[in-house]
């Protein structure tokens, strides 16, 4: 008996404009913000609308945009991966100078 495997069983699910859920939720959830930011008052109408396209344009780029083949979120992974695992953060052991405690400062006064 023959029997045949589906080829794109490891491929993600597309589910809306060829988006995958990952990449729904970011332009859903940038859509979000740039309403909300529109809707409160913080600023005067053209600065808020300058923000919320950038912000909905953030989104778009996060959902649709690709570079080399590769989605912009795995390229902002493994560049703060690199980042993260390439830097190193040592703490300075000596005590600064105004935290200093001098052994004898009081010695004559009693």
């Amino acid at each position: 008996m023959n029997a045949r495997a589906p080829l794109d069983v490891d491929l993600e699910d597309k589910l809306l404009y060829g988006l995958t859920p990952m990449r729904l939720a970011y332009i859903v959830v940038a859509l979000l913000a740039s309403f909300a930011m529109w809707s409160s008052p913080w600023a005067p109408s053209p600065v808020r609308v300058t923000v919320c396209l950038m912000v909905a344009g953030l989104g778009a780029a996060a959902a649709w945009g690709r570079w080399r083949g590769r989605a912009l979120d795995s390229w902002v992974a493994d560049i703060s991966i690199f980042l993260l695992t390439t830097r190193r953060v040592a703490w300075n052991v000596r005590r600064p100078e105004w935290l200093r405690t001098r052994r004898y400062m009081h010695r004559g006064k009693r």
